[in-house]
Order: structure tokens, then sequence, then C-alpha cells
């Protein structure tokens, strides 16, 4: 098994050498194991929670912030893919695919910080920010901002990192536990309405316990979202 794995990788390697594009990105590497390790990082019962201010919440930011790094998103902010909006409110984590034109398109998520389910969106954006990792640039740039939901979109102008009058599109990810996308209309951010990419409203028998949620209809739902945010770009 290690051999082949060296071959494989070796294979790449020497495909990228000659020039040739290694397929990355699309709705194809969306990977339930991938989402249920997310989920599990940031609901762990050892970092004490996600509260505003807590060393949780910290921790959560920090680990957003290397997904984000590690599916090819630069930091959109000069300090780095973080930044502290106060201690009641929270850190917002946002990461940028560049594109080669001036408008841009923002994927959100709002995290209050509380309960296992309300995770989801946040472990979402993470999977759908490694959906766009293309080795070409997209033609408008891609935001994609986990904001603390004491701030909400409401609060992003005061400290967004990107300029709102650019803003093509905004998509507000919600929970994606259902049968099929439902889609809706959010707050206005700036000029534009967001647009609330969801499944409806959760099941009252839907467990919140990690090992329990059923992670390849939440990996289906993202490919959906994938599919209409692309359309966009």
């Amino acid at each position: 098994m290690i051999a082949g794995l060296l071959v494989a990788l070796g294979v790449a390697c020497d495909a990228e050498r000659l020039g040739v594009d290694i397929p990355r990105g699309g709705p194809d590497v969306l990977s339930a194991p991938h989402i249920k390790r997310d989920v599990w990082r940031l609901t762990d019962p050892r970092i004490g929670g996600r509260v505003p201010g807590s060393s949780g919440a910290r921790h959560v930011a920090k680990y957003t912030a290397f997904r984000m790094k590690d599916s090819g998103l630069d930091p959109a902010f000069d300090s780095g893919y973080r930044v502290d909006l106060g201690a009641d409110v929270g850190e917002m984590v946002c990461g940028v695919h560049r594109g080669s034109g001036d408008q841009a398109i923002l994927i959100a998520s709002l995290d209050p910080g509380v309960g296992t389910l309300s995770v989801l969106p946040t472990v979402g954006l993470m999977s759908l920010a490694s959906t766009f990792q293309h080795p070409q640039a997209p033609m408008h740039s891609l935001y994609f901002c986990s904001i603390p939901e004491s701030s909400g979109l409401s609060g992003l102008p005061l400290r967004s990192p990107v300029a709102l009058a650019s803003l093509l599109e905004v998509f507000l990810v919600g929970t994606l536990t259902g049968p099929r996308l439902v889609e809706g209309a959010g707050p206005k951010v700036g000029h534009v309405r967001s647009r609330l990419l969801h499944s409806g409203a959760l099941s009252s028998d839907i467990s919140d316990r990690v090992g329990e949620l059923d992670y390849e209809v939440i990996r289906d739902r993202l490919a959906d979202a994938h599919r209409v945010i692309s359309n966009v770009d």
C-alpha cells in the first residue's frame, strides 16, 4: 500500500514537472470523512466550547484559518486570516482565492458559538473553499468568511476584507443536513441581497452527536452548493 502511494506521488510530481495540470477542486474533492473530522475538531469537548472570547473560540478560529490555508486560500486581511471583532463578539476568519477581475463573490457562514449542529455551516465553508482550488485564477475573487453570529452580516462592513462596492454575489451557508438544497433570500450586504443556501428546517429527530450525523448527505448538499456558486463565477 505504501509502495503504491509512493508511486502515485511520484507520478504526480513527474506530471507537474512536465507542465501537466493535476486536476484540483470541484465537488469531487468533497469528502464525508473530512467533513466529520472538521466537525469533531470544532466541537471536541476538550477545547471547552466556542463561546466568544474563550480559549476554545480562539482554538476554533486558529483551526478554521489553518483549513483555509490548506484549501489554497490566501489571507484576506493584511494581518492574516483572523481579525478580532471584540471580546463579546469573537473572531472573523476570512480567506480568498484572488480572481482576475475587479468583482468579488462572498461566501459566508455564521457561528453562534454553541452547539454541534450550529458548527456545520462553518465546516461546510471549509469544504467549499477546497472545491474552488484550481491552478488558474477564478474570474471573480472568492472570499470565504466565518463570521460570529453576534456580529452577523450587518456588521460586516465595519471590518470587511473586501470592498462592498465590488461584490457581485453574497452566499450565506446554512445547515446542509436535508435531502435537497433550498435557496432563500438573506440579509443585504451593502447593495447586494445575500442568497441563503441551506436544506430547510432541521428534522425533529436529527441527532446532535458527531458520530450519528449523515456526512454523506452533508457532502451531497455541499456539492449542490458548489454548483450554485460556480454558476456565478
